[in-house]
Order: C-alpha cells, then structure tokens, then sequence
C-alpha cells in the first residue's frame, strides 16, 4: 500500500521580520512601509503580518526597494515604463546623451517613488516620428539586410557638420544610397571610397578633435 503524504501548503504571509531580512531593511522602515499600507496585512496571534500576494504586486510596481536575493523590482512597470538607463541600452548610446534627450524631447514623464520614468508609450511615438535616432535591433536588421551602412545623422555626427552638408552631398552623388521605407541610408564602402578621394572634410572623434586617419 502506498501511503500518499499532502504536500505542504505555501506560506500566504509572512512577518515583517522576514520581510525586513527580505529587503535589507531597518526596523524602523520596514515598520514605515508596514504603516503606508503599501501590502495587504493582518494580525495572527497578535503578530502582523504580510500578505505575500498583496506584497508582491507591490515590489513589482515599484523600483525604490530591492530584494537581498530574487529579481529586481519593478516588473509590472517595466512593460509601461523605460528608465533613462533603458532609454540609453534600446538606442545604444551612453546614458548621458540618453539625459538630455529626455530633457529635450516632449516624452510623457511620471515619478514613481521619486524617480522619473518615461512613458514606454510615449517613447515608441517619439521614436516613429524621427530618423535620428536608431534602435540598437533596428540597425542589426539593417545590416544584415543591406550590408553595413550609415545613416545621415551618423555622418554629420562622423564629420562634425550639419545634417544639410550631409544632404549636399548627398544630392551630388557622392555615396552609393539605400532608399529603405522611412528613409535612406549610405553604404559604408561608398563613405570611406569616397572620404579617401577627398581631403576637404575631417572625421572627429566623440570629444570634437580630428581623428588620425586618411586626410587627402
């Protein structure tokens, strides 16, 4: 006869201590949070404790607490909200160019426990609206669909001129174009032919000085 043994039920709460342990936290926040009515608790045996359900609907709609050992926070929010540091990593540039295009761009900001958060929303609007700026998936699906190119903004960013100078030359016929669905692109094999046979324009580096390299 094979004797069947009922697992165990799953906790359904917790302490606080345990949550204290959880978070990293003192006693006195961990009582704060208690206190905010941020989680569902109740009273056993004259003890609170937390509802694990009601708890972890918080954590992952919040980015200010991070637990010991587990996942980071902020689950829920991050299929509504990018950071500034998302913003950077989807366009593969540095985290401070990724600052002053949240500055400058009209995107719809919330602050969630005191940390500004851009509207994913918002953001995807933004970006359909303009060519400037590529997704980091977007240029690999470019390249390996048209071999490696350069977009006009790259260009005046390589050359430190303006998007116009670019669309002059352009115009003239110096570079072997991609016409795409939203817009065009320069092959790279045709910028270097072309920047080899000419000694008017100098590459820059990211600081604003001439970079070594061919200068005709």
């Amino acid at each position: 006869m094979i004797e069947y043994i009922p697992s165990p039920k799953s906790k359904t709460s917790f302490s606080v201590p345990e949550m204290r342990k959880m978070l990293g936290l003192s006693k006195t926040e961990a009582y704060w949070l208690v206190k905010k009515n941020f989680f569902k608790t109740i009273v056993a045996a004259g003890r609170i404790r937390i509802m694990k359900d009601s708890f972890e609907e918080w954590y992952a709609n919040q980015y200010t607490y991070q637990k010991v050992d587990g996942p980071p926070p902020g689950g829920n929010l991050k299929n509504k909200l990018l950071s500034t540091a998302d913003i950077a990593e989807i366009l593969g540039i540095a985290e401070a160019t990724a600052s002053e295009l949240v500055a400058k761009e009209q995107f719809e900001l919330i602050y969630v426990y005191g940390k500004r958060r851009i509207v994913k929303s918002s953001f995807e609007r933004w970006y359909q609206s303009q060519s400037f700026y590529r997704t980091v998936e977007d240029q690999l699906k470019e390249q390996m669909q048209f071999g490696e190119t350069l977009t006009m903004p790259q260009i005046a960013r390589l050359l430190g001129v303006h998007r116009n100078t670019v669309y002059y030359l352009v115009n003239k016929g110096c570079f072997e174009i991609i016409s795409t669905a939203r817009r065009k692109l320069v092959t790279k094999a045709s910028f270097d032919s072309w920047y080899s046979g000419q000694n008017h324009y100098k590459k820059i580096n990211s600081d604003g000085g001439e970079m070594d390299g061919v200068h005709c």
